[in-house]
This record gives C-alpha cells, structure tokens and sequence, in this order.
C-alpha cells in the first residue's frame, strides 16, 4: 500500500495493514485505517500485547527487528501488535504471537492499558488489552520480526534499555509478580484496568 493511499482516509477493509479505529470516550470499534497513517496522525486504535514470563518470574523481551518500520533495534516485551477488524484481542495475541516468536501457548487476559507517546516521527495512541503467558524456554524468533530473546529480571530491570515505552510503562504499572501469578493463576483473575490515557 503506497503512503498516498494510505493517507487518503479510512479504510474498512480487514488486513493486517489496518487498525481499528476506536471512540476515545468509550473504547468502541470506530472504522478502521492504514497502520501507519494512524501512526503518523496519532488516531487512537485497538491494539494488544503480550508478556511472557518464567515460573522465577522473569519476563521475556525481544528486541525488535531493526527493519521495523518504528522502534526498530529496541527491547519490548514479548510480542505487541494490532487486531484486525472483527479479530479478537485473544486471536490477534496468539496470532501475532506465532508470526513473531513460533510459539503457540496459551494466553491469559491481564490488563487494559491506554497510553499515547510520540516515537521518532510516529505516535503511539493506543488501547491495549494486554495477555499473559507462561514459558519455560527461549523460543527462536522470526528473524524478519526479532533480532534476539532474553530473559529479564526484577534485579536487571534497566539491563537491556532503552526499551520501547509500552514496554517500561507496563513493567512499571505492573511489576514482575502480577504478571507471574496471573500467568500461573495463582491471583483472583481480574482484569487490571490502568485506568486514563499515559501520556509518555
């Protein structure tokens, strides 16, 4: 899709292209556009991430492959991307899951995160329903998508920054335990709701 077309406005059509437009008072489905026009204009849409921990707690990060076309060479957790019009969060986690790391394990709803933060000439304006999982090993990445895996953990907290600003606000509003007891449901599992827009 060229970057003209992509500006021309909204586009309905499901593709991995698309993001899901969403209403800012309610967090409802409101169209959809080019993943990188509304990147560029700051258009608040649907998004999910994933962090993956050890039973020891540790979260795997991946850095990002240097090709990508924001945040490209950083460390974030393990896998973030956006659902797909009529795609659920869950199906767009796993999905994305599989296309970046190979791994096909299963997903836990954890929290809601709304965040907006300019990156380079992008801005990150997004509500993200976040999903845990647990994982005994590293996986091999897809190398068009991650560069490298690694552990990281409570006491190495700053050991692989910089890392992308979703990645250090989820670390910060949620730690390393209540990933690792959601993980192993261990906790009453509810869905952490973080509440108004970061602005990072």
């Amino acid at each position: 899709m060229s970057a003209g077309r992509e500006t021309a406005g909204p586009d309905p059509r499901p593709s991995t292209r698309n993001v899901v437009l969403l209403d800012a008072k309610g967090d409802r489905p409101n169209g959809g556009m080019g993943k990188h026009a509304a990147h560029m204009n700051g258009r608040y849409h649907a998004a999910i991430s994933v962090i993956l921990v050890d039973r020891r707690g540790r979260q795997l990060l991946q850095q990002r492959a240097v090709t990508k076309y924001h945040c490209g060479g950083l460390w974030s957790n393990a896998c973030c991307s956006h659902q797909m019009a009529g795609e659920s969060a869950l199906a767009a986690a796993q999905r994305r899951l599989y296309d970046e790391l190979r791994l096909r394990t299963p997903l836990t709803p954890f929290a809601r995160v709304r965040y907006r933060a300019r990156v380079g000439h992008l801005i990150e304006h997004e509500c993200v329903d976040v999903f845990v999982g647990l994982l005994d090993r590293l996986p091999r990445p897809n190398p068009k998508e991650c560069a490298r895996v690694a552990w990281l953990s409570r006491g190495d907290r700053h050991a692989l920054d910089p890392l992308t600003p979703w990645s250090a606000l989820y670390i910060d509003l949620f730690g390393f335990d209540a990933p690792r007891l959601r993980a192993m449901g261990e906790d009453d599992g509810a869905i952490h709701d973080a509440g108004t827009l970061f602005k990072l």
